[in-house]
C-alpha cells in the first residue's frame, strides 16, 4: 500500500484529488493539507507526497526539498496549472521526482503516484516540453562523457537530493573540495547552476 500526502491550498481541488487517491486501492490517503506547515507537521507516515506548486505560506518545490531533507526516501510530486520552463527545471534542479499539469486526466494522476512511488521520474505534458527546451538550451547529453568518474560520483549523489556537506561526508572529503569539484563541474557542462546540472544529468537518466 501506497501512503500519500496531498497538498492544496484551493478546497475543492484538494477534495477531488483526496477522493480520486482513495478510489486507488493501492493508495492510502494519510492527509490532506492547505499548507507548507501541516505538510511539514505530518509527512512522518507518508511515502510520497503530491504538492501544489504555490501554498499560502511557501512554495511547492521548496516544502519538497525540505520534506526530502527530513525523509530523503520520501518521494514527491508537484501538482500544478503551472510548466514554466524555470519552475520545472528548478524541481529537477531540487531533486523532486515528478512534476503534473492539474489538467491531467484522473487515470495519469494515478498513473503518475504509482510511477513516482515506484522510483520513476514523472513528467506530464507540459513539463517534458519545459526540459526539452531546458536541454536544447544547454549541452546535449553527450557532454557528461566530459565528466570523470569522481565528478559522475558526485553528480549523482547531488541528483539524488545530497547536500554539499552530505556529499562530502559520504566521500570522506572536505566540503570545500566538493564545492570546487562542483564549480569545475557546471564549466564541463557549459551550465551556470547547481540545478541546471542536475536537471541535465536527469534527463540524461543519471540518478
Amino acid at each position: 500500500m501506497i501512503r500519500v500526502l496531498v497538498a492544496d491550498d484551493h478546497p475543492i481541488v484538494l477534495a477531488g484529488l483526496s477522493a480520486l487517491v482513495e478510489s486507488d486501492p493501492g493508495l492510502e490517503l494519510v492527509a490532506a493539507v492547505r499548507s507548507a506547515a501541516e505538510a511539514l507537521a505530518v509527512t512522518a507516515g507518508a511515502d510520497i507526497a503530491v504538492l501544489d506548486l504555490r501554498l499560502p505560506d511557501g512554495d511547492g518545490i521548496s516544502l519538497g526539498a525540505a520534506l526530502k531533507q527530513r525523509r530523503p526516501r520520501l518521494r514527491v510530486l508537484l501538482f500544478t496549472m503551472h510548466a514554466d520552463d524555470q519552475s520545472v527545471v528548478r524541481s529537477l534542479g531540487s531533486g523532486l521526482d515528478g512534476y503534473l499539469l492539474k489538467d491531467s486526466d484522473p487515470e495519469d494522476v494515478l498513473a503518475a503516484i504509482h510511477s513516482a512511488a515506484r522510483g520513476a521520474l514523472v513528467l506530464g505534458r507540459g513539463a517534458q516540453a519545459a526540459v526539452v527546451a531546458a536541454t536544447r538550451a544547454a549541452p546535449p547529453p553527450a557532454s557528461l562523457a566530459a565528466l570523470d568518474s569522481r565528478d559522475l560520483e558526485i553528480l549523482e549523489l547531488l541528483v539524488r537530493g545530497l547536500s554539499t556537506t552530505q556529499v562530502a561526508a559520504r566521500l570522506f572529503l572536505a566540503p570545500k573540495t566538493i564545492r570546487n569539484r562542483i564549480s569545475e563541474m557546471l564549466g564541463k557542462l557549459g551550465v551556470a547552476s547547481r540545478e541546471d546540472a542536475i536537471a541535465l544529468a536527469r534527463a540524461c537518466g543519471l540518478g
